[in-house]
C-alpha cells in the first residue's frame, strides 16, 4: 500500500509539474520574402531568429528578429531589419500545432540610390524607422520529442507604404 502511495503522489507531483513548468522555445527560420517600400520593392531570401514563452495553455508570447531584405543593384542598396513582439494563439493535435499570429514589429529601413541626370550623380540615402502591424498563419510539426519544424505564412505592413509578405519554413527547439 505505501509502495501505491508513493507512485500515487509521484505521479500527481510529476503531472502538476509538468503543467506548470514554463515552455520555452528557439526558432530560426529562412524566407521567401515581397517587400515594397519607399519607391523600391522586389522578392528576396529573409531569415530571422526568435524566443517563445508559453504564457497561457493556448498562448505564446515570442520576441524575434527579422532580416527582412539585403538588396542591391545598379540603382542603389537597401537593407531592412526588425525586432517583433507576437501573440500566437495556438491550438494543439496529435502531430503539431496550428497557430496565429498577431504582434507589433519596429522595421528599420536604409536605402541609399543614385539621385541626379546626366554628369551630376549623388547618392541620395534614406534611413527610416517604422511602425508595423504583423499576422501569420502557421504550423508547427513535431519531428521528435523537443523538436519541431514551422511553415508559416507572415504578412507585414506599416508606415511610409512599408509592406512585406513571407513564407517561413524553420526549426524550433522546445527548451522544457
Amino acid at each position: 500500500m505505501k509502495r501505491f502511495v508513493w507512485i500515487v503522489g509521484v505521479v500527481f507531483l510529476g503531472f502538476s509539474q509538468a503543467y506548470a513548468a514554463p515552455k520555452n522555445y528557439g526558432l530560426v527560420t529562412i524566407a521567401y520574402n515581397d517587400f515594397d517600400t519607399s519607391g523600391v520593392s522586389d522578392k528576396e531570401f529573409a531569415y530571422s531568429a526568435a524566443f517563445g514563452k508559453q504564457i497561457h495553455k493556448q498562448w505564446y508570447a515570442e520576441l524575434g528578429y527579422l532580416n527582412l531584405f539585403d538588396f542591391s543593384n545598379d540603382n542603389g542598396e537597401a537593407t531592412g531589419d526588425a525586432l517583433y513582439l507576437s501573440l500566437l494563439g495556438k491550438a494543439s493535435g496529435a502531430t503539431g500545432e496550428l497557430f496565429y499570429k498577431v504582434g507589433a514589429a519596429k522595421v528599420d529601413v536604409d536605402i541609399a540610390m543614385q539621385c541626379g541626370d546626366g554628369d551630376t550623380s549623388i547618392v541620395c540615402s534614406q534611413q527610416n524607422s517604422l511602425a508595423a502591424g504583423i499576422v501569420g498563419l502557421g504550423y508547427d510539426y513535431y519531428v521528435g520529442l523537443r523538436s519541431m519544424v514551422r511553415i508559416e505564412y507572415t504578412h507585414m505592413s506599416g508606415e511610409d507604404s512599408f509592406s512585406t509578405n513571407m513564407f517561413n519554413i524553420g526549426f524550433r527547439y522546445n527548451f522544457n
